[in-house]
């Protein structure tokens, strides 16, 4: 395919109503939870794009933002410019929506209930760096004997149990300092107490709990991703000082005021689909340059 030809080819896939089209089949294959789907697309797009995340809000909030229909405006002024430069090499880099165009023939079936669909979360066998991902061995010496509903769901309990089986063991909070990346999805957390010692995360994800208060997120000034959907979260208040946050998932919460996040200028995501959110306050954020699901 020769330069003209590309761009032509581009131009129109990065048009509003293919991008339209393309970021609308992600959002319905992730509420569908075609997992496998979002995945292959990942992977298709790989040679181009560097997306290695495994947990799905991750992977989801990554393609959004990359196929988003706000985008389209930049994307054409540069594809014209490297047209106009006979930069045949950059043009190439934006061709990896070429590669997903089956996308608009996608069929969204109904979910098969005897299919696990739920990602996976694990915690990984050793220490990543800059992670804080075990592998919890549920044999484990004592385990056996520990009745977790006996303690408070707190995150400090739940790292304990999960580095040591143990919610008792002494623990001491500034061990919880060195790490970057925290991951405690889908495990019945209630509280948050604890996690305001992590001065040094820049990712959380505490998807699929039980949390309602998140006030101990203040303090975390490296914050720059946070993953709290599904939860029963109302008031957000502790992100207003978050000036570092560029991603943030809210979705399937009870807030109706996103006011703290009119300020936060590295905000580039936000997902606030089945919240009472007034349209106006969707709009300011919208505003403001940011990609906005709601």
């Amino acid at each position: 395919m020769n330069l003209k030809e590309l761009y032509t080819e581009l131009i129109q896939a990065y048009s509003d109503n293919n991008l339209n089209i393309v970021s609308g089949k992600i959002i319905a294959l992730y509420k569908n939870k075609n997992y496998e789907k979002l995945q292959e697309i990942a992977n298709k797009i790989s040679k181009y794009v560097t997306i290695d995340e495994d947990q799905l809000p991750k992977l989801f909030s990554k393609l959004i933002v990359l196929y988003h229909p706000d985008k389209g405006d930049g994307y054409r002024k540069k594809l014209t410019q490297y047209y106009k430069n006979n930069d045949l090499e950059s043009l190439q880099s934006y061709s990896h929506i070429l590669s997903i165009n089956d996308l608009e023939n996608t069929t969204v079936t109904s979910l098969d209930e005897s299919v696990d669909y739920q990602p996976e979360y694990s915690w990984e066998a050793e220490e990543k760096a800059g992670d804080y991902f075990y592998d919890v061995d549920d044999t484990g010496p004592g385990r056996e004997d520990i009745n977790l509903d006996d303690y408070e769901k707190s995150f400090y309990n739940e790292v304990k149990f999960r580095v040591y089986g143990d919610p008792t063991i002494e623990f001491p909070p500034y061990y919880l300092e060195d790490f970057e990346e925290y991951e405690l999805a889908e495990c019945g957390l209630e509280s948050l107490d604890g996690v305001q010692y992590c001065i040094h995360a820049t990712v959380l994800d505490f998807s699929d709990n039980l949390l309602t208060d998140i006030s101990e997120l203040g303090k975390l000034e490296r914050l720059e991703e946070i993953y709290l959907a599904n939860n029963q979260i109302g008031y957000i208040d502790a992100l207003s000082n978050l000036f570092e946050l560029k991603v943030i998932d809210l979705s399937n919460n009870l807030i109706d005021d996103i006011s703290p996040l009119f300020d936060l200028k590295k905000l580039s995501y936000v997902n606030l689909s089945n919240n009472p959110v007034p349209i106006s306050q969707i709009n300011q954020l919208k505003r403001k340059g940011m990609v906005v699901i709601s």
